[in-house]
Formats: structure tokens, C-alpha cells, sequence
């Protein structure tokens, strides 16, 4: 064997390591949810009183169809549910007076006209943490349901005595056409990074359509205060500058995943530049980018590299089929770690399309980050109400 052969595998080699390594992170949020799911909430201890706190804007459509199950809930403690309506000109309001007639648990109110000082999401966040009379809030959407009346028990059903957040997971309802199936995919492979970084190093991240928060703490430090002007990003930047990985948990069992309505393509693009926009405010963003890049990268790099060495030594058999097994070793490894997580969240699996989904990435991320430098900043400062 030649030196340049042995070069050219060295290197090969030196990319492969890391590469399965990573790969095999892909399994790491399916474990997580199916050791959570194996502990039944009648066996544990009390559960803490909570609050479900929904922002609305004009959605009394999607209010309809899932408020009820938010307000049907089987849980053994105190627990309200709280709507904020942001200036809804629709029969939101109408509806919720509807509803507390029927579930005196269920109270709604609004945000004043006057308010200057603070983005109207925030705002209204702030406004149901102040009516709330519990010790965790929940924040959630209007478009966002339960799958039954078991999932606040379950979502709550965890070791939270010195914590003071809660991770929740939430995925789209249908995702048939390849559209949406991109869609979900997206969203699945960043909540595989940054759910398992949140208790391993650092809160990065955390999505607005589900997140449990100790009111106290809340109000300890001052909420919103540090990024009142922004729009979007309120629940990531409250737990990325306030929680420590000792103070967040996670809690992505099988029965407390949220299912949230199908965006429409204008929103689902705005949600992707207006999230580049809240990485800019994170604290701890070197070593989590770091961590993504190489999730990203260095499959991609192996995969090039391979394709390289194969094409400038087609003609050593031993070469080819060494680096061909190797590749192979690491599309199956990817296929498996992704298989056993989309398997036990409920999620239909990718298998052959997975490596164009993979490859595409770094494509699908620059063409938000283009939308992103042709956005008006402005657009990601507070609206004034």
C-alpha cells in the first residue's frame, strides 16, 4: 500500500470518526422521551399547581377547536388556563366569555391600548403571568393542542423541586406532502441539538409553543426586561439568560408532545428569519454553533471527501470499497439514530430521503439567512400598540 494510499484513508478516517460520533447523537432525544415515558404519573410524587398561559390574536377559529382540551384536563392539582387576547377584532372574546361559563378555571383579558414600552407578545406573556395564581406558568399558542386529557400530568410529571424551567416538545399535526415533511424534518433536527444541549451544557434554546416557568423566578428576574423590544424569541431568551443547565429540565414523553396546527408557508419563512434574528441576542452562542456546525459539516465533508478519493482511485479496488463501507456504515447509523427518535415521537421516518434532507441543509439554512440581510431590522423591533 502506498503512502498517498494510506494518506487518503488517514484522512478519510480522521473525518469518519467524529462523523459517526455525531451521528449517533441523532438517538439521543428519542432516549430521552423513552425513558421519561416509562414512569407512570400515578407513582410519582405531587404534582405542583400551573397555569396554561395562551397568547391570541385573532384566532378564535383555532381557539375553538383547542381551548376545550386545554380546559378538559385530567390533572390531580390546581390548575387555571389564561388567555390573552392582543386586540382580536374576531369573536375571540365573545368565545372566551362563552367558555368561563362553562369552565370557571378558564379566565381571559387583554392588553391595554396604552402600552408603549414593550413588544405586544411580551406584553401579553407578562399580563398572564401576573394573573396567574400557581407556581409554574405554562406558555403556549393558539394554534397548539393537546392529544388528550392526559397530557398536562404528564408534561408537569417530573423532578422539578430545583428547577426553574421546563422543555417541552411540540411537533406539526400533518405532514403528508413532502412540503410539510420538510418542514417537520427542520424543526425535529434542531430540537435533537439544542434539547439534549439544554441539560448537557447550556439553555440555548426553547420553543415558544411550549415552555413551563416557575412564576417566582420569573418575576425574580424581571422577566422580559432585557429584550423587551423584541418581537419574537420571548421564551428562548427568557431560559438562555436566565436558566443554568442545573435549573432546566426536559420533559418529552410520549403523552406530553404538543401538536401544533400546520403553518402557512409565509409564516413557517418569517418564523425561520425572525429565529436567526433571536440567535444574534443568545448568550453561549459560540459553543452551541460550533456543535450544530459540525453536525452539519462534517458528514457533508466526509461524504465529498469520499466521493473524491473513489473518483481519483476508482481503480484501487481496496481503496474504493473501504471508503464506500465506510460511508455506508454512516448513512445506516444516521438512518438508525433517526429511526428509533421519529419512532418513539410519533413521527413518520425519513430513511432513503434522509440523506438529501441532510445534504440540502447548509442550502435551506443560507437561503433563510439571505432572507434574514434583505429584512428590515426594524421588522424585528417591537410594533407599538
Amino acid at each position: 500500500m502506498s503512502d498517498t494510499t494510506v494518506i487518503i484513508l488517514f484522512v478519510n478516517a480522521v473525518l469518519w470518526i467524529p462523523a459517526i460520533m455525531l451521528m449517533i447523537h441523532y438517538a439521543r432525544l428519542g432516549a430521552i422521551s423513552r425513558k421519561q415515558s416509562n414512569v407512570d404519573v400515578s407513582n410519582n410524587q405531587p404534582l405542583p399547581s400551573a397555569a396554561i398561559i395562551i397568547v391570541a390574536q385573532e384566532e378564535a377559529e383555532k381557539l375553538r377547536r383547542h381551548l376545550p382540551v386545554f380546559l378538559e384536563q385530567k390533572y390531580p392539582a390546581e390548575y387555571q388556563v389564561i388567555v390573552v387576547d392582543i386586540h382580536s377584532t374576531d369573536d375571540t372574546i365573545k368565545l372566551l366569555e362563552q367558555f368561563e361559563e362553562q369552565y370557571p378555571h378558564l379566565s381571559h383579558s387583554s392588553i391595554p391600548a396604552s402600552a408603549r414600552d414593550i413588544s405586544k407578545q411580551r406584553l401579553a406573556m407578562t399580563l398572564g403571568v401576573k394573573t396567574a395564581c400557581t407556581e409554574w406558568v405554562i406558555f403556549t399558542q393558539a394554534d397548539c393542542c393537546p392529544e388528550d386529557e392526559d397530557w398536562l400530568a404528564n408534561f408537569m410529571n417530573i423532578d422539578a423541586n430545583a428547577k426553574n424551567a421546563i422543555i417541552g416538545f411540540t411537533k406539526y399535526t400533518q405532514c403528508d406532502s413532502w412540503l410539510m415533511r420538510k418542514r417537520q424534518f427542520l424543526r425535529l433536527r434542531q430540537q435533537m441539538l439544542w434539547i439534549p444541549f439544554a441539560t448537557n451544557h447550556h439553555p440555548y434554546w426553547a420553543d415558544d409553543t411550549l415552555l413551563a416557568y416557575r412564576r417566582d423566578y420569573f418575576f425574580a428576574h424581571n422577566g422580559f426586561a432585557s429584550d423587551s423590544k423584541l418581537q419574537a424569541g420571548a421564551a428562548t431568551l427568557l431560559v438562555n439568560k436566565n436558566i443554568s443547565s442545573k435549573q432546566c429540565a426536559i420533559s418529552i414523553n410520549q403523552k406530553s408532545i404538543l401538536l401544533q396546527d400546520t403553518p402557512l408557508p409565509h409564516t413557517w419563512l418569517q418564523e425561520r428569519v425572525f429565529a436567526i434574528e433571536t440567535h444574534r441576542h443568545t448568550t453561549h452562542k459560540c459553543l452551541y454553533r460550533t456543535w450544530a456546525a459540525l453536525k452539519t459539516l462534517l458528514p457533508l465533508l466526509f461524504t465529498i471527501s469520499t466521493v473524491i478519493s473513489c473518483i481519483l482511485w476508482f481503480q484501487n479496488t481496496i481503496v474504493t470499497s473501504v471508503l464506500v463501507a465506510l460511508w455506508l456504515c454512516t448513512y445506516i447509523v444516521r438512518d438508525i439514530a433517526f429511526y428509533r427518535t421519529t419512532k418513539q415521537l410519533n413521527i413518520k421516518s425519513y430513511h432513503f430521503t434522509l440523506p438529501y434532507l441532510c445534504s440540502i441543509l447548509p442550502l435551506w439554512n443560507l437561503q433563510a439567512w439571505i432572507r434574514w440581510c434583505f429584512t428590515s431590522k426594524r421588522a424585528f423591533r417591537k410594533k407599538f400598540v
